[in-house]
């Protein structure tokens, strides 16, 4: 892990009590919260004190020397965020069947890569839209 740009993917579950989250690539590494707001930051405070151990241990890590990749599955995401629309979202920002997408979401239908890569690009979309965003 000395080289800049490692990236751990940051796995979140939903809970009986809110979240939990565990690094793939690091055992041990995990955390939970009551939001996936509070996922992050308690994840950034794991990684730190795991950076601050293997500098302890003798080698050359800095925690900007890693990427984080969140990473929720499709039905996850949708109800944590229920205020999103599915079939509005599906039609204007996923660009596919309405019906087809609501079967995603609730797992009932397998996703393609190819079809997750474009919901995911629905989401970045919309919230590049409303980053970009102030009211007045």
């Amino acid at each position: 892990m000395n080289s800049k740009n490692n990236v751990i993917s940051v796995v979140i579950e939903k809970t009986s009590t809110g979240f939990s989250a565990y690094a793939k690539e690091i055992d041990g590494l995990a955390t939970v919260g009551s939001s996936i707001t509070e996922i992050k930051e308690n994840f950034n405070e794991v990684l730190q004190y795991h950076v601050e151990y293997l500098q302890e241990q003798g080698e050359n890590v800095t925690i900007t020397g890693f990427d984080i990749s969140y990473q929720i599955d499709l039905e996850q995401v949708f109800d944590y965020f229920s205020v999103i629309n599915k079939s509005a979202f599906a039609e204007h920002y996923a660009e596919m069947n309405q019906s087809l997408f609501r079967q995603y979401t609730k797992g009932l239908t397998n996703l393609s890569s190819d079809k997750m890569l474009q919901i995911s690009k629905g989401l970045h979309k919309l919230a590049d839209e409303l980053s970009d965003l102030t009211l007045v």
